[in-house]
């Protein structure tokens, strides 16, 4: 099909596409963005994040209360619980009753222990149950007698105290306090209830859970301080950031490209250009989802920066359109071979972000080249039909020509901008911390303050860890396997229940049943208890009850994977010797500095392979269309200078550089070499082509791009707001190098601009 079909028909073209677009728009309203962490996390450290976010506490609501003194916080404390309670926000956690000492004993037998074998040899003395008798009858007459009666006739000998060790152990060594259901601060001010979601699973519900939440909290008292936190409050936080961001980084991408427009176009036709948004996004984002199964909303924000992308193909066609008098099929004829090095450019730089581990990164480079792809096809055959007749120059266009500097000049710069560059690339903050990938409000960074003030000590002292298994019983018996892991002493195997269950039977033997039977009868005579009452506790010797004891009622340690496999968590200190063994036992050792550290190493290796692989693929794609080493090594001159500027900048300015930093490295590339391509086929071509490649052209296409990119910055996302600063300083600096610096270095063909 050649380019007469589309002059004949270019009305109906337009039509057709726009169309599509529509279409493919309200296809795309049924498409709900992914807003989980996992897609932004490398591959070297995305298991670890992923145990961690299936911990079972991580999907707890921390409903955190603070006061001026503790007995404040405590009634505050309560009195939340209470009305969460009521209100059906969450489950109510799980309180013991009065019997649940004598569900310990009789859980006692599935979990009896070697080393619990031992203590109770220890325990079958004249002494010992001379003085343990000697307490029942004390504790049978005090005001809690007839509460404790039923514990006391079942197990005389206090044998309940192994479970209740057991219990204790889980907390052991971990700085943590916890008690009546909450986790209480050193200085008891700060209590924190951990609570079960019982609402709906989505954003909605996410939404009107904090609300009420809000409410009841507002209604303790002017001196008690209470908000919430955990996976519920980051859902909350970051997607009404990026909803806000969307709406404000879309509306200021508009008017800056209406601003670009008014400034150097004015043209009715060239309205065209500032369609490619809306004609392309959808399409892009539909394929990305098709590809992916999914699509985040960071991906979708990448609109505007495709937006920008996108409209430096017609830009270029149209004033080459303008400024050369010439038809459709002379300016495509003219511009293709360059239009299409520019996307094989671009594109490859977003086939080095494909490279990457980052699956939020593959997503962003199937949706640009998309975008990108049908861009071209729209500045090659739907929009130059639309442009026959401007061949006026605007005002601003004819002012705008720009001056090369003299050669030792622009060699000064550039060699200042590379020391200040490897400066600041040495010096800048990078951060390996997960929490910069989630972008929250002002208050919830102050509360947050708030509990890391009072259990950050806790936090970092401690870590986790994870023993998998292909089912719940594997993962259990791998746990146990580990050894020296607490939680196995009260959620034990069905394999470890029967040795258990075996070992106290052969305990309780005959001959040790009966020595039992006669120190307990000798005592009780002394005392005046009936030895009758205890016949509770033969019958458990002889016959141990069926295990009802369900453990996970308190805590569940147990979280089922992604891949469909279990593990189990456990809380350890977080010591060298825990980790030595955790590694030896093939389990998964988590702790928060230590992730920080293996993310912040992964980072940099992204970073040096997208680099890498960039520059390769486009040193090659460059050299075989310019088929010159000297001019394809200066195409690169506005990207090196860009990226020097860049990070000087970061680190004048001490910003805080992020993993998605990344995605600026191939963007900043393929546009620095799409601007040195224009300059090098602009001198390349003598004084025959310099009416296609005015300098307007490049300004236009520059602050267009830098439309799309820059507003990025104003987003209070933390992962746009890296993109879009990091693409408003590149951008700028690879515009400038390319039409003051880059001239000077090659050989003017023409004698005069």
């Amino acid at each position: 099909m050649n380019g007469s079909f589309f002059i004949r028909h270019k009305t109906g073209c337009l039509c057709a596409v726009l169309a599509c677009a529509a279409v493919c728009g309200a296809l795309l309203t049924r498409v709900r963005p992914d807003e989980t962490i996992h897609a932004m996390i490398p591959a070297a450290v995305r298991e670890k994040v992923e145990l961690f976010e299936h911990s079972p506490l991580n999907k707890k609501i921390f409903a955190v209360v603070s006061a001026p003194s503790a007995e404040e916080a405590e009634t505050a404390a309560q009195t939340l619980r209470e009305n969460l309670e009521e209100e059906h926000l969450v489950r109510a956690p799980f309180a013991p009753g009065p019997d649940f000492a004598l569900e310990l004993f009789y859980a006692l037998p599935p979990r009896f222990t070697e080393q619990d074998a031992r203590a109770a040899e220890q325990i079958l003395s004249p002494e010992y149950v001379s003085q343990k008798m000697r307490e029942n009858y004390e504790n049978l007459l005090s005001m809690e007698g007839l509460l404790l009666k039923p514990l006391i006739s079942a197990d005389p000998l206090g044998l309940t105290g192994m479970m209740t060790r057991k219990l204790a152990a889980l907390g052991a060594g971990t700085g943590v306090d916890f008690k009546g259901g909450f986790l209480i601060s050193p200085d008891g001010k700060t209590l924190i209830g951990l609570y079960d979601y019982a609402g709906e699973d989505s954003f909605r519900g996410a939404a009107e859970f904090s609300a009420r939440f809000t409410r009841l909290a507002g209604a303790l008292g002017e001196n008690v301080r209470a908000f919430y936190l955990g996976g519920l409050r980051y859902t909350v936080e970051n997607i009404s950031v990026i909803r806000a961001d969307l709406w404000r980084v879309t509306a200021l991408a508009l008017a800056a490209l209406a601003a670009v427009f008014f400034i150097f176009l004015r043209r009715k036709s060239a309205l065209l250009i500032y369609l490619l948004p809306i004609i392309i996004l959808p399409p892009a984002a539909l394929v990305t989802y098709a590809v992916f199964g999914g699509i985040s909303g960071i991906t979708l924000g990448f609109g505007s920066v495709v937006a920008g992308l996108s409209a430096d193909y017609s830009i270029y066609l149209f004033f080459a359109m303008q400024k050369g008098r010439q038809s459709p099929q002379e300016a495509v004829k003219r511009l293709k071979k360059h239009l299409l090095c520019n996307f094989m450019t671009s594109s490859l730089c977003f086939a080095a972000l494909f490279c990457s581990s980052v699956e939020l990164f593959k997503q962003i480079a199937v949706f640009s080249v998309t975008g990108l792809l049908l861009a071209l096809l729209l500045a090659l055959y739907i929009f130059p039909p639309f442009w026959t007749n401007e061949t006026e120059e605007t005002p601003c266009t004819s002012l705008l020509t720009a001056r090369t500097l003299p050669k030792k000049w622009a060699l000064g710069i550039a060699c200042a901008t590379l020391i200040f560059g490897a400066w600041g690339a040495a010096h800048t903050n990078f951060s390996g911390d997960v929490e910069d990938l989630n972008s929250t409000s002002a208050e919830f960074k102050a509360q947050k303050a708030v509990f890391d003030a009072a259990f950050a000590r806790a936090s970092a002292d401690n870590a986790l860890v994870f023993v998998k298994g292909t089912s719940v019983e594997n993962a259990l018996e791998n746990n146990e396997a580990a050894a020296g892991f607490a939680v196995s002493g009260v959620l034990p195997s069905a394999r470890a229940k029967r040795e258990n269950t075996a070992r106290w039977n052969e305990f309780w033997n005959a001959p040790r049943t009966q020595y039992a039977r006669l120190l307990i009868e000798e005592e009780s005579a002394k005392t005046g208890l009936n030895p009758a009452a205890f016949a509770p506790f033969w019958n458990q010797l002889k016959n141990p009850a069926e295990d009802t004891f369900d453990f996970t009622q308190l805590y569940n340690p147990v979280a089922k994977l992604k891949d469909g496999a279990f593990a189990v968590v456990n809380v350890v200190p977080n010591t060298p010797e825990n980790e030595a063994a955790a590694n030896r036992a093939g389990a998964v050792f988590v702790s928060g500095a230590g992730l920080k550290k293996e993310l912040l190493a992964s980072v940099r290796g992204e970073a040096v392979r997208i680099v890498f692989l960039s520059l390769l693929f486009n040193l090659a794609a460059v050299f075989l269309v310019l088929k010159n080493l000297r001019e394809t090594l200066l195409c690169f001159v506005p990207v090196v200078l860009a990226g020097c500027f860049t990070f000087g900048c970061f680190w004048v300015f001490g910003v805080k550089v992020n993993l998605f930093v990344l995605v600026f490295l191939p963007l900043l590339t393929g546009l620095g070499i799409d601007y040195g391509i224009f300059q090098v086929m602009k001198f390349r071509s003598g004084g025959r082509e310099h009416a296609v490649y005015p300098p307007a052209a490049l300004w236009t296409a520059g602050l267009s791009t830098l439309a799309g990119f820059g507003v990025l910055a104003l987003a209070k996302h933390g992962v746009l707001f890296i993109m879009g600063l990091s693409s408003f300083l590149g951008i700028c600096g690879a515009m400038l190098a390319a039409q003051f610096i880059l001239p000077a270095f090659l050989e003017d063909k023409t004698c005069a601009r």
